[in-house]
């Protein structure tokens, strides 16, 4: 018994080891916002496709870097069904990462599929057209919809505009290992794994010790 659990340790530990970390990263991201202008509040929206299962950890918005400011913006993740998977309300408590404030929210895995963010500027500044706009790998831009704000509700938006490239950058999401977005150098969580194995690998040396 003790050879078979020490073997179990050893292995899951290697493992931990060489295992890649979960990238952690927004859905996309660019080198530096193209515009900054605000003509009232308007609902923004992404239509995005999953090409391969992610994991969401965090909803965000632009803080646009002349003023690096957010205001209680509502940020809502809506499946094609238009079923709300997700919403938050982002605020200037978190601090800027990438040029977005983030939300931590519980573990939601997006399988491949169509989905929507969406986030209300509530007059804050916007851009588009923005330097180096990439998505990642696991994401495939499809279309962006906008319109009126009436209500500060991130509601869903049927169909889509074509009027400037990848839309107008307002919501985000953050995909992979969960950060803390009060602190944007904090380092990714462990893998859960690799504590696993640790553990094992104590247990077996206080035994040892013991006998």
């Amino acid at each position: 018994m003790k050879n078979t659990v020490t073997s179990m340790a050893k292995a899951l530990f290697v493992m931990a080891l060489f295992s890649a970390p979960v990238a952690a990263t927004p859905i996309f991201t660019f080198d530096e916002p193209g515009n900054s202008f605000t003509n009232g509040s308007w609902d923004f929206a992404l239509n995005f496709e999953v090409l391969n299962q992610v994991t969401v950890t965090g909803l965000g918005y632009f803080a646009d870097p002349t003023t690096g400011a957010v205001d209680d913006n509502a940020v809502a993740l809506y499946d094609s069904n238009q079923n709300l998977l997700a919403s938050v309300i982002v605020t200037n408590t978190y601090d800027v990462f990438d040029f977005f404030r983030y939300v931590t929210i519980s573990e939601l895995i997006l399988g491949p599929g169509i989905y929507q963010v969406v986030g209300v500027s509530n007059s804050d500044n916007y851009t588009w057209n923005n330097v180096n706009h990439i998505f990642d790998s696991n994401i495939a831009y499809v279309s962006n919809s906008w319109a009126v704000d009436t209500d500060g509700v991130a509601n869903y938006i049927a169909g889509s505009q074509t009027d400037s490239l990848f839309g107008f950058s307002g919501p985000n999401v953050f995909i992979g290992d969960s950060r803390d977005f009060t602190n944007p150098n904090a380092v990714p969580a462990p893998a859960t794994l690799a504590i696993f194995g640790l553990g094992l690998l104590g247990l077996v040396a206080r035994n040892r010790k013991q006998k």
